[in-house]
């Protein structure tokens, strides 16, 4: 971002999986379910820790660049199947639809920076409510990168055409790319990531949730 950036500090860049709605653990079970269709067992944990990183990074992450080149649109399209099968399980997280009036209330645009593709994407707006609050959305369709890379950060920032008062997001790899791109980072614990790790991703803040954050939005933005 240019200097003059914070100058401009109107826009809200929001994470959607894991923040704005209850649906990392079903992104678990979904990829647990896709490696073990393709013959390849990886843990829960392992993969619960990779969640928020793109699905063109997760096959390398996980299982290595071996099963990635020979295996990896196969376990990422079964993923997508499994999961948009429980997509009407997916519900916001608590406090979301309050927290995202009260920013737009405040005068900030909220703009998405996600790693899903634009179909999940719209589908998951559509469940947390905010698809008519949201100006402008860059999806993993969008960039060559995705998450803890910063492009889809900067791209979402450069469609907004200004800077970001923060991020808001629920795993480490949305600080990572936060900070790459000079972005406070505030953190919610939906996810199911631990303070220890979000807070050593950047997060200035950690809250339980939205609602929480909401509590202490003028401390965030002060």
């Amino acid at each position: 971002m240019s200097p003059d950036a914070d100058q401009r500090a109107t826009t809200v860049v929001l994470d959607i999986d894991g923040t704005l709605v209850d649906s990392v653990y079903l992104h678990v079970h979904a990829w647990v379910r896709a490696f073990h269709q393709v013959g390849l067992t990886v843990a829960s944990h392992r993969i619960h820790g990779a969640i928020g990183m793109g699905g063109d990074r997760i096959v390398t992450h996980l299982a290595g660049e071996a099963a990635e080149e020979s295996i990896g649109d196969e376990v990422r399209a079964r993923h997508d199947e499994l999961f948009e099968s429980v997509l009407g399980d997916v519900r916001p997280t608590r406090g979301t639809d309050e927290l995202l009036q009260a920013l737009r209330d405040r005068g900030l645009r909220l703009v998405v920076a996600s790693s899903a593709n634009a179909e999940t994407t719209d589908a998951l707006l559509q469940a947390a409510g905010a698809a008519t609050l949201v100006e402008e959305v860059t999806t993993g369709d969008d960039v060559g990168h995705s998450k803890p890379h910063p492009e889809p950060v900067e791209q979402v920032l450069e469609k907004a055409g200004s800077g970001a008062a923060f991020m808001l997001g629920d795993a480490p790899w949305d600080g990572e790319a936060a900070r790459e791109v000079g972005v406070r980072f505030v953190a919610v614990r939906t996810g199911g990531f631990s303070d220890e790790v979000l807070r050593d991703a950047g997060a200035e803040h950690v809250f339980d949730d939205p609602a929480d954050l909401l509590e202490h939005l003028d401390e965030v933005l002060g």
